[in-house]
């Protein structure tokens, strides 16, 4: 309030000052000009304050310009009486114009300035919609409300309130420098009515009055909460702008939520079902196997004549029962791995490392696996040391071994390989000759249970068994140690190259 008052005394001062000035210019420096000359130079000064300071001022210099017009151009000069009758027309000519001009250039300026606050509303308002588009989650969306709408509109407060199934209201975001509790009142009118309500609020005694508005948040004609807003001014239609805004922006975190949640739930029962498929299948059927051979081994005594086994026989069947449970319990170490990844606890124990012993280690581990394949290496001579953790790297290559043999047809050949590929990186792949990887499933392969959803999903030719786990344990251990793995196409462009990097230099620990 104080500081409007003096920006009126201000401009009522300039005005009388600028009417000063120029009849100064013309009694004392300019001497010898008619009326006419006069009258338009007062003329401009009303225009100018009235382009600057409004309607008010401009008037003051007109009325200013007249008496100093009669008083000092005049005749009779010096009195405010006029001698020939003419001259009260060019007097009342001039006062007529200069407050027509005054009322015309204020209303000009007028226009101007609501039509330049328009467009910064209008920009404010494009602010804030973006700024509640690119929020990216539901949490974010709710808590960021009400501080985005104090910034972009430079408000004191901002709150946005909901009521609960009991009817009581709370707040889901609130912004403000200042300690300010909203009429519960005006609050339930607001939401009851669905009108925007302002009122005044006092602040403190140097600042005054401050409006503080109640907006109705409606989706349609359902009113879902109220945003109570305190500035200095409020208008009614940007208020109404806003909660309009914020109702969109709450609508959206709820919208957002139900979609994470859906998706969530969709996840889950995509995963559960993936897992139970492969529990199902990949330890039924070697209990099943190793059921009927133990149960064949341990009647084989009672059988005689052409049905009882020889020494080949027997063997063959403990060498099923050995095979069965190294492959249970493979499936269950890649569930614990699985579990100690997700879980953020796996820990490696790098040392400096041949890569050739680790790859000798890989392939006699997974001898068993390759043996209707054709297992060939190239090595570079001379490789440097890495510091890697040799028994995770190991599990990295058996499981592109076995991946291989299982999707490539018996005896096509499986390439391992081994070289610089940098100054400070050792590059490892494993090639086959089997189908191939199609390249929009390059990435996602390495999805946990990916395999197994795929196949479920799509119906496609059954698959060799497995859960899905292997590739995605290997690509959390090559990262683990700051390398990377992923598949190119192979020299033949048939058949599928697994490849990834490992540090010379220091790799990272987990």
């Amino acid at each position: 309030m104080a500081r409007n008052f003096r920006q009126k005394v201000i401009a009522y001062g300039v005005a009388l000052a600028g009417v000063a000035f120029m009849t100064a210019l013309y009694k004392a420096f300019i001497t010898g000009v008619n009326a006419t000359t006069v009258a338009l130079s007062l003329l401009l000064v009303v225009l100018a304050i009235a382009s600057r300071y409004g309607l008010g001022p401009s008037i003051a210099a007109s009325i200013a310009g007249m008496l100093c017009f009669n008083f000092f151009f005049l005749p009779p000069v010096g009195a405010l009486t006029i001698q020939d009758p003419q001259n009260w027309v060019a007097l009342f000519a001039f006062l007529v114009t200069a407050v027509t001009a005054s009322q015309l250039s204020s209303a000009a300026r007028s226009r101007a300035s609501e039509a330049e606050r328009r467009r910064e509303e209008v920009m404010k308002l494009y602010h804030l919609s973006r700024a509640i588009i690119a929020t990216p989650d539901s949490e974010t969306a709710v808590s960021s409300i009400a501080r985005q709408v104090v910034e972009v509109f430079d408000l004191d407060y901002c709150g946005v309130l909901a009521p609960d199934e009991m009817g009581q209201w709370h707040r889901l975001a609130v912004s403000a420098e200042l300690l300010f509790r909203p009429d519960d009142a005006m609050i339930e009118r607001a939401f009851k009515s669905g009108i925007v309500l302002i009122s005044n609020s006092p602040q403190d005694a140097n600042e005054g009055l401050r409006d503080v508005a109640y907006g109705p948040l409606k989706m349609g004609a359902r009113p879902i909460g109220v945003l109570v807003l305190r500035a200095q001014s409020l208008e009614e239609n940007t208020v109404e702008a806003i909660a309009g805004l914020t109702a969109l922006a709450l609508e959206r975190a709820r919208f957002l939520k139900e979609v994470s949640r859906t998706e969530a739930l969709k996840q889950s029962e995509r995963l559960k079902s993936a897992l139970l498929d492969a529990v199902t299948h990949d330890v039924r059927t070697p209990l099943t196997s190793i059921k009927a051979s133990v149960t064949t081994l341990l009647n084989e005594p009672a059988v005689h004549g052409e049905g009882s086994l020889d020494d080949e026989g027997r063997r063959e069947m403990l060498e099923v029962i050995d095979e069965e449970a190294d492959r249970l319990n493979r499936f269950l170490e890649g569930l614990l791995e699985m579990a100690r990844i997700e879980a953020g606890e796996m820990h490696l124990n790098p040392r400096l490392s041949s890569i050739d012993e680790i790859v000798l280690t890989a392939l006699e581990r997974a001898e068993s696996l390759t043996r209707g394949h054709i297992v060939k290496t190239s090595l570079e001579a001379d490789l440097p040391l890495v510091r890697v953790d040799a028994r995770a790297v190991t599990e990295v290559i058996f499981t592109l071994l076995d991946n291989a043999s299982k999707y490539s047809p018996a005896g096509s050949t499986i390439m391992v390989s081994a070289g610089l590929a940098g100054d400070d990186t050792l590059r490892v792949t494993v090639e086959d000759e089997g189908p191939g990887v199609a390249r929009d499933l390059r990435e996602r392969i390495f999805d946990k249970f990916f395999r197994v959803m795929r196949d479920g999903e799509s119906g496609a030719p059954r698959t060799p068994p497995g859960m899905g786990m292997g590739l995605a344990i290997a690509r959390a251990i090559v990262e683990a140690h700051g390398g990377r793995i992923w598949i190119e196409d192979t020299s033949l462009n048939r058949g599928a190259r697994f490849a990834f990097t490992l540090r010379i230099e220091e790799t990272k620990t987990v």
